[in-house]
């Protein structure tokens, strides 16, 4: 029996939005604990052991804490979503890629911090997940209605604008000077935290609005 194209883009949209936060926080969880799991603790029991792997700690955390952060958002982003499609689906697993590829790259920017292509590697696969998240964003605002929440506040949003330019930055200064690679990562941090409080003001304030005209 055929199927029409019509009738599976509907089922797409059936796929409810909590069954993709659900696969994605479930991809996350592993990243995170993978990212752990490539540390090497040293089997003395010294300081000098353990200020030997300063560097795989330091790339560990820098990691970690951009995980965390764009998770925050995108856990934000998708609490206003109405209603996804086959495109945000895909546009979700293109994301969650080049994320699964975090682990390998930190580890190897970690034992080998100054070092061109672990660090432009490192970069590389940072600044495609930027990528893929700016491409999440516009297949949601697509899918959803254009004066709905998500749609209102991701089109003011130009956060993954500026990371992109700044991971380009970043990029070219790898073949200049490596280890900007890692130290740019905490600048792309930086960004999505400060700004973050004011889209969350800003997503208050329009929820509440739709909230007191249905009153």
């Amino acid at each position: 029996m055929k199927v029409s194209s019509k009738y599976i883009l509907r089922e797409g949209e059936k796929m409810t939005k909590s069954r993709l936060e659900a696969f994605t926080d479930g991809v996350v969880a592993i990243v995170l604990t993978v990212l752990v799991l490539n540390i090497q603790i040293p089997d003395a029991p010294s300081l000098a052991s353990l200020l030997s792997i300063t560097n795989t700690l330091f790339a560990y955390i820098v990691s970690f804490i951009f995980v965390a952060v764009i998770w925050v958002n995108h856990h934000r982003m998708m609490q206003m979503t109405e209603k996804i499609n086959y495109r945000v689906i895909w546009a979700n697993i293109f994301w969650l890629f080049w994320l699964t590829l975090c682990p390998a790259v930190t580890s190897w920017v970690g034992r080998n911090p100054n070092h061109f292509w672990p660090e432009f590697s490192y970069v590389v696969v940072f600044t495609m997940w930027s990528f893929s998240y700016g491409i999440l964003s516009k297949q949601l605002i697509k899918a959803n209605s254009p004066t709905s929440h998500v749609a209102t506040i991701l089109k003011r949003d130009q956060r993954s604008k500026l990371s992109m330019l700044i991971n380009l930055a970043v990029l070219a200064g790898v073949f200049i000077f490596p280890p900007i690679g890692i130290f740019g990562r905490f600048l792309v941090s930086g960004i999505w935290v400060v700004s973050y409080r004011k889209a969350d003001e800003y997503y208050q304030k329009v929820s509440g609005q739709k909230n007191h005209g249905r009153s």
